[in-house]
């Protein structure tokens, strides 16, 4: 279950059974999801730093880090191959006043 607090659950995924995972190459569907996990680098870093050990003790671990210049993300993939992206949007940057600035290149996130 996912919540931002504001209720029980905002999103509930159960598990159905054996399912082939999503497909390699472009395809439709579901396949990646983000997650914000706050409003800051200290933010994000302390979320990596809280959910890094429960997802490696459940065998996943991070697949890549990428500074969007309007967001700072980490990346993973979960058991059944979906994409998972936590991010932070960079408070410096304002996207919705400055659109065009979604447009620059993604570079390696430094920690």
């Amino acid at each position: 279950m996912l919540t931002p607090s504001r209720t029980h659950h905002e999103l509930l995924l159960i598990q159905v059974g054996d399912v082939p995972g999503p497909p390699s190459g472009l395809r439709r569907g579901l396949y990646h999801v983000g997650i914000k996990v706050g409003d800051s680098p200290d933010e994000r870093r302390q979320a990596k730093n809280e959910v890094e050990n429960e997802v490696e003790q459940a065998g996943v671990s991070l697949t890549g880090m990428s500074e969007h210049t309007v967001s700072q993300s980490l990346y993973l993939h979960d058991p059944d191959g979906h994409e998972v992206e936590w991010y932070v949007d960079n408070p410096e940057i304002d996207w919705k006043q400055n659109p065009r600035a979604i447009l620059a290149s993604t570079k390696p996130l430094i920690l």
